[in-house]
Parts: structure tokens; C-alpha cells; sequence
């Protein structure tokens, strides 16, 4: 009895064609992994982030003018801290998607100990409703 193999006539990929598949489906993996790395899919990550853009500026009596970049949800200021000292935020402030330039009314202890501070820059953190903090740097005006 002779046997007769069937594999001469099954059709299959040529290991060039399994090797250039295997290679795109690498790259693409590998650009999808760098994407959520860098925060490249905003959409699909779950904050953006609140920087500080340009040069703030804190007067004496406790308004700090400050630009801010966010790349993600609309978020609010719910607190700050002015070289250690807890202030309050006075009204609502929104940080809206992309660069803008915010007036935030601060009050609390610290604004006394500003006015031997001016023309030197301070650090102070934001805190904001989605969890995160900012940290801006601001120089003090009378």
C-alpha cells in the first residue's frame, strides 16, 4: 500500500510573507506602547495634566495671575499651599482644557510675611479637584 502525503498540496505562507507580518504587527505594538507612555491618546487617558505656563505673579494681597496649560478635563482649584501655609481659595476656579491665564484669590496666614518677600520668587502648590497638585512658581508684587 502506498501512501500518498497531502502537504504538496496545501497552500501556506511563505516565511518572508510570516516574517513582514510578525514585523508590522511589532512596530505597531511598539508605537501603541510609546502612545500611552507620553500621554500621546489624550482621550484615552484618564487625567491630563496641569502645568504652569510663562512667568506668575503673587501680590501682596494675595492674587496670584497665572497662566496654565491643562491636557485633560476641565478641573478645579480647591486649595493651595503658600511656603507651607494652608490658603483658601476664594470663589470657583475652573482650569479648562488648553492655555489660559487665571486670577485665583488666595487668603489665609501667610499673606503677612509676603510683603517682606517682594520682588523675589516664592513656590506654591495648587491643589486641584481631580487629585493632582501644581507647582507654581510666582514672583511676589506689592
Amino acid at each position: 500500500m502506498k501512501m500518498v502525503s497531502k502537504r504538496k498540496n496545501a497552500k501556506a505562507l511563505s516565511g518572508a510573507v510570516t516574517a513582514l507580518i510578525l514585523v508590522i504587527a511589532s512596530v505597531i505594538i511598539a508605537l501603541v506602547v510609546v502612545g500611552f507612555a507620553f500621554g500621546l491618546f489624550g482621550a484615552f487617558s484618564g487625567q491630563g495634566t496641569v502645568s504652569q505656563v510663562g512667568t506668575a505673579t503673587l501680590s501682596t494681597s494675595g492674587t496670584l495671575i497665572v497662566t496654565l496649560k491643562n491636557t485633560g478635563a476641565n478641573t478645579q482649584v480647591t486649595g493651595a499651599l503658600v511656603q507651607g501655609s494652608s490658603a483658601t481659595v476664594s470663589g470657583q476656579t475652573i482650569i479648562s482644557a488648553g492655555v489660559t491665564t487665571y486670577s485665583i484669590a488666595l487668603s489665609g496666614s501667610f499673606t503677612s510675611s509676603l510683603s517682606g518677600l517682594v520682588g523675589s520668587t516664592i513656590s506654591l502648590t495648587l491643589q486641584l479637584s481631580n487629585g493632582q497638585t501644581v507647582t507654581v512658581s510666582a514672583i511676589v508684587t506689592s
